[in-house]
């Protein structure tokens, strides 16, 4: 047993993590078809079935493993070019590569004619009990856009419990109007949400995800939602960084009212001024000594 486990600088290798059935001067790497395991497909009338038409389980319950993104040219219902594209790669221009194909190697479809470029995109999902796995291709506009619903739900999921949290799920429908009329398109219900690495799955308590209102005025820190507080908004005080002088008119206050002074006594200020100012009588003429006045 020592012989067939050995170790590297990336932990236990065995058989099975070592298995590569290539051949050499095969430049394919290992597993190199889009396609992963049961191949699913959503019909015209509303109802998930594989590659043989055998209807899927609604309450079958998979784990969205991963998604990818492509662009394939097709002949006779077959895929002859694929073009992977990497993370933040954005589409080509699909209509101009149809354009420079001739009309002759346009095929028939339900919209009509259509050039063999087609974007797609493709979901992988995983059966945790089985390990069965299942991949959905979709170039209509209702599997793009299940798949990026999924996908952004399971981004907001990631941002409050990390990268390793992944979305349980079934295969579901809902209506949709289109120009061609009302039809049915694909939906991922999920279920329940499971920590994925590691030696076990970890299943998380049901959380309900509520994307966060857009912030439109720039902020400097950010407060868990728990406690978050409303900011009012600021006064012309606080803007002008002055006191607001305030034009209204006061009524004149009533004058104090003060106790009435007794009416003075005249006598006795008169006595009280002739103290502080004592007056000498006046002198009497005096007439010349001697002299004698006639009577007559």
């Amino acid at each position: 047993m020592n012989d067939l486990v050995k170790k590297d600088s990336a932990g236990v290798v065995d058989n099975f993590a070592g298995w590569d059935d290539g051949i050499e001067g095969d430049d394919r790497p290992e597993n190199a078809g889009i396609i992963q395991g049961t191949l699913v497909k959503f019909s015209a009338e509303g109802t998930w079935v594989d590659r043989e038409g055998n209807e899927i389980p609604g309450d079958l319950e998979l784990v969205a493993a991963d998604v990818a993104r492509l662009v394939q040219k097709w002949h006779d219902q077959k895929p002859v070019e694929t073009i992977i594209l990497q993370p933040h790669q954005k589409f080509p221009d699909v209509e101009a590569m149809n354009e420079a194909i001739p009309r002759d190697e346009w095929e028939e479809g339900p919209a009509g004619l259509h050039g063999p470029w087609q974007a797609q995109h493709l979901l992988y999902l995983v059966n945790l009990e089985t390990m069965d796995k299942y991949s959905f291709p979709s170039s209509t506009i209702g599997g793009r856009v299940a798949i990026r619903d999924l996908r952004d739900r399971i981004m907001w999921m990631r941002r409050l419990k990390g990268n390793d949290v992944y979305a349980v799920v079934t295969l579901g429908r809902s209506w949709m109007n289109t120009k061609y009329g009302g039809r049915w398109r694909p939906t991922f219900n999920i279920k329940r949400w499971v920590r994925l690495g590691g030696n076990q799955a970890e299943a998380l308590p049901p959380s309900p995800v509520t994307p966060p209102t857009p912030i439109t005025a720039p902020v400097q820190q950010v407060a868990p939602q728990s406690s978050l507080s409303e900011v009012s908004e600021t006064s012309l005080k606080e803007d002008l960084n002055d006191e607001i002088p305030s034009f209204e008119f006061d009524e004149p206050a009533p004058p104090k009212q003060t106790a009435s002074k007794p009416a003075p006594n005249l006598k006795t200020t008169a006595r009280r001024e002739l103290k502080k100012n004592p007056q000498k009588p006046a002198a009497k003429p005096a007439g010349k000594k001697g002299t004698i006045l006639d009577a007559g």
